[in-house]
């Protein structure tokens, strides 16, 4: 078993702001922000505004990239990453 870090750093930069309102209490402000980090779609107002993207889903598309360029094929080093022993953690 192996965790990606980089795919799991770009989810948790959307979600950090959705488990603080949580946390207080706010569900629907919780659910709100969760539709408009990832979908873009507004529950509050019934619109789509594409800013919010900029904070959920564009650090998981880099989080993604980072873990197949880096970590995969051109650099490998997930595969170095593995032959120096390091037992979990992956790019």
């Amino acid at each position: 078993m192996t965790i990606p870090m980089a795919p799991i750093a770009g989810l948790a930069v959307g979600l950090a702001p959705s488990i603080s309102s949580l946390l207080a209490g706010d569900y629907m402000g919780a659910a709100d922000g969760l539709s408009w980090r990832f979908t873009g779609y507004n529950l509050s107002t019934g619109t789509f505004d594409p800013n919010g993207l900029k904070q959920g889903m564009l650090p998981l598309i880099i989080g993604g990239l980072v873990h197949k360029f880096v970590g995969g094929a051109p650099i490998n080093l997930n595969k170095t990453l593995a032959s120096a022993g390091v037992p979990y953690l992956r790019i």
